[in-house]
C-alpha cells in the first residue's frame, strides 16, 4: 500500500488490488471498443458487457477477499473508480428522466384524440396493478416452496434505513397518498424520486393547454410548439447518452459484486435464489399474457433484453425510463401516446419486482416468524396491500425499502421490521433482479395496452431488430 495522501486521498489508488481492478476495467472497455469497431450489434455488446462485469467482479472477489487491506481500503477505492464509469452514465440517464416524464405525459394528454381517455387509463391501471397482484401471489408461492416463512433473517439495520422506516411507519395511508401531491413545482422537478408529482404536474398543464389551444390563443400555441421542439431535443440527447451504455454496464455490475462480496451472497443464498426464481416465474407469466394478446413473446424479449440488461445493471427504473420509452416506440411499434403514458406510470405504479414479489415475500417471512397463522385470508390481505401499496413507489435504487415498509405496516407487522434486517445487507444484489422485473412488467403492460387500443404497429413489432 502507498501511504501517501496524494494516492490515498486524492487519487484513490494506493493498493495493488486497486491498480489490478482498474486495469481489468480498462481492458474490458478496450474489448468493447474493438467489438463496436467490428460492428458487433448493440444488443450483443450489452450482453457481453454484462458477462464481463460479472466476470471481473467475481474474479476480483475470489483473488483478494481474504486480504484485510483489500476489504478496508481497496474496495472503497475500486468503488470510486468504477462509479466514475458506471454511475456517471446512470446520472446522465437520470438527468433526462424528469424532462422525459413531464414532456411525455404533457403531450399524451394534449394530443389525445377522442373521448376514450377513461378507457385508456383504465386499461393501463388494469395491466399495471393486475400484474402487480400476480407478482404478489408469485412472491407468496416461492416463499412457501422454499420454506422461507420459518427463516430467521434478523440482522443489523443501518441508521439511514431505520430513519427511512420510521418516517414511513409514522404515516397513515391517507398521509402517504397526500404526500404524493406536489406543493412545490421547482422542488418536484429537481427530485428524480418525485415521479408521481411530475405526472400530476404534466396532466394539469396539459389539460389547461388543451383548453387554451382550442380557443386558438396564439401565444399558447407558440409555447406548445416550443415544448414539442424541446421534446425532440431531449430525445436526441438521450440517443447520444445511450451509445455509451455497454461500457457502463461492465462497471455497474462488477462494482455491485465487489462492494457486497460473494460471502454475503452465499450467506443469503436461499433468499436470493427464491427471489430470482420469482422474477423468472413472472417473466414466464408474461408469455401467455402476450400470446393471448396475439403477440410473439420471443420477439418481445429479443427486442427488450438490451433494456432489461441496463435495468439489471443500473438498479433504477426511473434511470432506465428514457431507454425504455425509446425501445417501446422505435423497436416495438408502440404508439408514442401509449409508450409515454404507460411507460412513465410504470416507474411509480405497479412495479412487479420492488413493489410486488419482494414485499410479498417479506410479509410472509415476518408473518411466519412472529407466529401469524398463514391462512388464505392472510395471503389475500398481503396481495391487496401489496397491490395498493405499489401506487406511488418511486423507481429509484432503495425504493424497495419503502414498498416493504408500506406492506408490513399494511398487514400489521410494521413493528417487526428487524426480523428481516439481514435482507438489506444484500439489497443491491437482489435489487438488480427486482428492477429488471419492474421494467419488463412496464414494457409488457405498454405493449398489451397499445394492442388493446388498436394503435400498436404490429408490422414494426414483428420486424427484425435493426442494430446500431
Amino acid at each position: 500500500m502507498i501511504n501517501n495522501s496524494f494516492f490515498t486521498g486524492f487519487l484513490k489508488m494506493s493498493t495493488y488490488e486497486t491498480f489490478i481492478a482498474i486495469a481489468l476495467l480498462l481492458v474490458a472497455i478496450f474489448v468493447m471498443v474493438v467489438l463496436k469497431n467490428k460492428k458487433v450489434s448493440f444488443s450483443a455488446r450489452m450482453l457481453i458487457g454484462l458477462v464481463l462485469g460479472l466476470g471481473i467482479g467475481v474474479l476480483i472477489d475470489l483473488l483478494f477477499s481474504n486480504n484485510a487491506n483489500y476489504k478496508t481500503v481497496a474496495v472503497g477505492e475500486i468503488g470510486v473508480w468504477y462509479s466514475l464509469v458506471g454511475s456517471t452514465f446512470v446520472r446522465l440517464i437520470q438527468l433526462m428522466a424528469v424532462p422525459v416524464v413531464f414532456l411525455s405525459i404533457f403531450f399524451v394528454i394534449l394530443d389525445f384524440e377522442g373521448k376514450n381517455i377513461k378507457r385508456f387509463s383504465g386499461r393501463t391501471m388494469l395491466m399495471l396493478l393486475g400484474t402487480t397482484a400476480i407478482s404478489a401471489v408469485v412472491g407468496i408461492l416461492v416463499t412457501r416452496v422454499f420454506g422461507l416463512q420459518d427463516s430467521n433473517l434478523s440482522g443489523a439495520i443501518t441508521d439511514a434505513k431505520v430513519q427511512q422506516i420510521g418516517n414511513i411507519s409514522s404515516q397513515s395511508f391517507p398521509q402517504f397518498a397526500l404526500n404524493l401531491v406536489p406543493n412545490n413545482i421547482l422542488g418536484s422537478f429537481s427530485n428524480n424520486s418525485a415521479i408521481v408529482s411530475i405526472v400530476i404536474i404534466g396532466v394539469l398543464f396539459a389539460i389547461s393547454a388543451k383548453f387554451l389551444v382550442g380557443k386558438k390563443k396564439e401565444h399558447v400555441v407558440s409555447l406548445v410548439n416550443m415544448l414539442r421542439g424541446l421534446k425532440d431535443l431531449v430525445s436526441s440527447v438521450l440517443i447520444n447518452i445511450i451509445k455509451i451504455m455497454p461500457y457502463a454496464v461492465i462497471a455497474l455490475v462488477a462494482n455491485t459484486i465487489i462492494s457486497n462480496g460473494l460471502a454475503s451472497l452465499v450467506s443469503m443464498a436461499e433468499f436470493i435464489v427464491a427471489l430470482y426464481v420469482g422474477v423468472i416465474i413472472m417473466m414466464i407469466i408474461y408469455i401467455p399474457i402476450l400470446l393471448l394478446t396475439g403477440l410473439n413473446p420471443v420477439t418481445f424479449y429479443k427486442k427488450a433484453y438490451p433494456t432489461l440488461v441496463f435495468a439489471f445493471s443500473s438498479r433504477s427504473s426511473v434511470g432506465t425510463l428514457p431507454y425504455t420509452l425509446d425501445t417501446l416506440e422505435n423497436k416495438m411499434g408502440v404508439s408514442s401516446r401509449t409508450a409515454n403514458f404507460v411507460g412513465s406510470l410504470s416507474t411509480t405504479i405497479g412495479m412487479n419486482g420492488c413493489a410486488g414479489v419482494f414485499p410479498a415475500m417479506l410479509a410472509i417471512i415476518v408473518g411466519g416468524v412472529v407466529g401469524i397463522p398463514l391462512y388464505f385470508s392472510f395471503y389475500l390481505l398481503v396481495v391487496i396491500v401489496v397491490t395498493l401499496g405499489s401506487i406511488g413507489i418511486a423507481g429509484v435504487p432503495g425504493t424497495a425499502t419503502v414498498a416493504a415498509t408500506v406492506t408490513l405496516n399494511g398487514v400489521g407487522l410494521g413493528n417487526y421490521f428487524d426480523r428481516i434486517g439481514a435482507v438489506f445487507g444484500i439489497d443491491p444484489l437482489i435489487d438488480m433482479g427486482r428492477t429488471m422485473l419492474n421494467v419488463c412488467g412496464g414494457m409488457v403492460s405498454a405493449v398489451v395496452v397499445d394492442k388493446w387500443e388498436g394503435s400498436l404497429n404490429v408490422d414494426k413489432f414483428n420486424s427484425k431488430v435493426v442494430e446500431e
